[in-house]
């Protein structure tokens, strides 16, 4: 099936992003990509902040079913570890967000108020998540009160600048360091589980591909 307009502008603008970053990659250098009128592309985005808005929101929406998933009654480490991959593999396909997001959510008021509102969630559904490992056994209590928020707030952290990281430590890119970030948040709960919880982490560490540190 042919793609649509719209999809193929936010694909070529997706690649464009990513490679060029959001300064060097122009609504013309999309249209031309895409092989439309720069008039035409500006019919359906007017300029770069709506591309990027656009792609920002897809990206969300492509989240979100990994995300909710903390709400799922039977949630355990397994799929923990699971969700959290694909959505490593998802924010990848989408870098040029969060390698340039400081400034983007400065910029674009809209992005900046809807980025809250998702954080806010996102706690919501950390916190629920955690609450259901506890409860099969998977976590231990907390230690001391509100050890577990200060847990959700490294997630957070860690999900939304680990692409920044990367690009300043690292030479590499690609699978190898979606890998190494990934195992680095799944590494934040190891404390906080239990004793088959540790056992399981364990069986998923050394089921997963073996991993290095990406060289300097």
């Amino acid at each position: 099936m042919r793609m649509k307009t719209k999809d193929r502008i936010l694909q070529a603008a997706l690649r464009q992003f990513n490679e060029l970053g959001t300064d060097q990659a122009t609504v013309r250098s999309i249209a031309e990509e895409v092989g439309i009128s720069h008039g035409n592309l500006c019919y359906h985005y007017k300029n770069t902040d709506e591309l990027i808005e656009a792609l920002y929101l897809q990206l969300v929406a492509e989240v979100s079913p990994f995300a909710e998933s903390a709400f799922h009654p039977d949630i355990g480490l397994r799929e923990v570890w699971e969700q959290s991959w694909l959505t490593f593999q998802l924010m990848y396909r989408y870098r040029f967000l969060l390698l340039d997001f400081a400034r983007i959510i400065r910029r674009i008021g809209s992005m900046r108020q809807n980025f809250r509102q998702l954080m806010s969630l996102r706690r919501q559904q950390f916190r629920h998540g955690l609450q259901q490992l506890g409860r099969h056994g998977w976590m231990e209590p907390e230690a001391a009160p509100g050890q577990h928020e200060h847990l959700i707030t490294q997630f957070l952290i860690v999900g939304n600048h680990w692409i920044t990281e990367s690009a300043i430590q690292f030479e590499q890119e690609g699978e190898e360091v979606v890998r190494y970030y990934h195992r680095t948040a799944m590494a934040l709960l190891l404390p906080y589980l239990s004793e088959p919880g540790k056992q399981v982490y364990r069986e998923l560490s050394d089921a997963a591909p073996a991993i290095k540190q990406p060289g300097l």
